[in-house]
């Protein structure tokens, strides 16, 4: 009996000591299956070898598909992407299955709050926007902060309703919008009365180009190119100095490279003076040249007299413009041409 009882210590001593392996006698941890029995009986098993493994070590991490887990759950998927049907492919590393319609398919939830109600921070479920299903991230029961439609690919913020790619139910915030540069061409956004932002009425009509030059006295310089051919714009050039003084005039431009069919013609403008003296007198020399006159500039002691914002443009060519400063003093002047046909 004794000697019965001291084989059944050193068994049971031995079982809580040893590593248990299933369809292996080489297990490289507390737990280890080796799901297709192709591990060696001797050392570690290869990469291909651990892909159908399944390991516990003796911290407690779980290892799929690989014996050395560096977490407590860490799934290593080796296999290659071949199509099984229903969007799925053999080298899914984690697939979580709901076989019952509608039910909710995965949900992570936080500690119950001091309300007594856990809130769910993640979520898929397929019971939203019409049975499409949607994944969902939220801070408060029933809210939804973000959320994806899994049919459409939509994702809403503030809605698990979303009916475009991006639909947000609030503001939007953007902080930093870089500022293109000379005659690059932009094209303005507008909103309709469902907040849906769209471009203007075709692909031409309200794109905008611009750019800012400085020219000293008596010099001329290019104030724009790369005028869209056969197009009409309205075009504003502002002229400023160091006294606070601003000088503004607008124009029409046509550019229409068949038989030199370009021209700029001057509409009206405004200088910000004490006097009632705060419109340009234009001189139109001919077709593709005009030029304005400021008499009511007050002199600057930076530098300017009542002359100082006076100028010339011209298009020596379809697609350009230039301006003549006919002032005296050097200036920056800034111009925006917004396409109109």
């Amino acid at each position: 009996m004794k000697n019965i009882l001291l084989l059944s210590m050193l068994i049971i001593v031995n079982f809580t000591l040893a590593q248990v392996g299933i369809h292996t006698s080489n297990p490289q941890g507390s737990f280890h299956v080796d799901g297709a029995k192709d591990n060696p009986a001797t050392g570690i098993p290869t990469d291909v070898q651990q892909a159908n493994d399944f390991t516990v070590t003796s911290a407690g991490n779980v290892g799929i598909g690989n014996i050395t887990p560096s977490s407590n759950l860490h799934i290593s998927n080796r296999g290659a992407a071949t199509s099984i049907g229903g969007g799925e492919a053999t080298n899914t590393g984690l697939l979580i299955e709901n076989p019952i319609v509608n039910n909710s398919l995965l949900s992570i939830l936080r500690t119950t709050g001091t309300t007594g109600v856990k809130q769910a921070v993640m979520g898929i479920n397929p019971n939203f926007n019409g049975n499409n299903g949607v994944f969902i991230l939220s801070r408060t029961p029933g809210a939804n902060d973000f959320a994806m439609d899994l049919s459409s690919g939509n994702i809403g913020i503030a809605t698990n309703a979303p009916t475009n790619t991006l639909d947000i139910a609030g503001s939007t915030r953007i902080r930093t919008l870089a500022v293109v540069p000379g005659a690059t061409v932009v094209t303005p956004v507008y909103a309709n009365v469902d907040g849906v932002l769209n471009k203007a009425v075709d692909n031409t009509y309200g794109t905008v180009i611009n750019n800012t030059v400085s020219i000293t006295s008596g010099a001329t310089n290019t104030l724009i190119t790369g005028l869209e051919n056969n197009a009409v714009y309205k075009a504003v050039v502002n002229v400023s100095n160091t006294c606070g003084r601003i000088g503004i005039a607008e124009y029409y431009v046509t550019n229409n490279g068949v038989n030199n069919s370009f021209s700029i013609k001057g509409i009206d403008g405004m200088l910000n003076t004490d006097t009632t003296v705060k419109g340009p007198t234009f001189t139109e020399v001919n077709r593709y040249t005009t030029s304005v006159v400021w008499s009511g500039v007050p002199n600057c002691a930076a530098g300017g007299t009542n002359i100082a914002f006076s100028y010339t443009l011209t298009m020596p060519s379809a697609g350009t413009i230039d301006l003549t400063n006919n002032g005296d003093a050097n200036l920056q002047y800034k111009v925006i041409l917004t396409r109109l046909f």
